[in-house]
Order: C-alpha cells, then structure tokens, then sequence
C-alpha cells in the first residue's frame, strides 16, 4: 500500500499528528509525508490512500489548505481513498468548526472516496498551542485502524 500524508502545520502540532501518522501508515508498505506547498503533493499517481491535515482556522481551513485542496480537485483523479483531520482548540467542535470536515466535504464532492470521518485532535493554549495530552497516541491508533482498513483492501484488490 502506497500512503501520502500531507499536511499544513502553524504550530508544530499538525506536523507532529503527520508525523505519527505516516509512521503508523508505513508499517503497511511505503508512506511519504510532505507539507502542502509541496510540488510533489499533487501527484497522486499510484497513491493507495491520501491522508491530508492541517490546522482550523476560522472555523474551517486555512487560506493555505483552501489553495492546495482546490489544486488537488483540479489535477487529481476521483476515487482516490481519502481521510482528512485537523487540530482544534479544545472544546465544543460546534463553537470551533472543524478544518478537516471542510476538506473532507470538498474531496466528497469531487469523487474521492473517504474511508473515514474527519478527525479532530485537540490543542490547548490560544498563544502557543500544544497538543493535550493523549492525543498524539489517540492519532496512532487512529491510523492503525485506517491502516489495516486501507491494507485489506488494497490486498484484496491485488
């Protein structure tokens, strides 16, 4: 299985979750991780599963992310496996909104399959935000279990 995590990261916490993720992803075939303004992020050609993440910002996604998930629309092709997630202050996801739902309902409506719902990891701290405790290893199960999902079907598709 051939996984691609890209991310956008203000903080570090992003670019942390991405970082545990990607490892978990790799012990079921090979998985890259790059930032998005990443020229290689956009190319999805034998991409099994494209993980994307990066920070709430305003209710939703970054100007950034908004950019790149746009360009990814345009060039990639539909049916691409797909999960998304974000990093948000903790507390109610109603009064904080959600980047990864955002990205997740622009990639529904563009043809990708996604294999999960959006998830959220959560951040504390308004000046210099860090992640609460537990949610690094909250994110490694996360992508295991994705993982294994992803795996099985992609053996059973070889």
């Amino acid at each position: 299985m051939n996984s691609l995590v890209v991310y956008e990261s203000k903080f570090g916490n992003t670019q942390k979750l991405a970082e545990v993720t990607s490892k978990v992803l790799g012990s079921h075939g090979l998985a890259r991780i790059l930032e998005i303004d990443d020229p290689y992020a956009l190319q999805l050609d034998a991409v099994d599963l494209l993980m994307i993440g990066g920070p709430t910002q305003a209710h939703s996604m970054s100007p950034g992310m908004r950019v790149y998930v746009e360009a990814l629309i345009a060039r990639a092709p539909a049916g691409i496996r797909a999960v998304t997630f974000d990093t948000r202050l903790k507390g109610p996801g109603l009064l904080w909104g959600s980047a990864a739902k955002a990205i997740a309902a622009q990639l529904r409506r563009a043809g990708y399959e996604l294999v999960a719902p959006a998830e959220s990891f959560l951040v504390e701290g308004m000046k210099e935000p860090r992640l609460v405790a537990g949610e690094e290893q909250r994110a490694q199960a996360w992508a295991a279990e994705i993982g294994a999902q992803v795996s099985q079907q992609y053996l059973a598709t070889v």
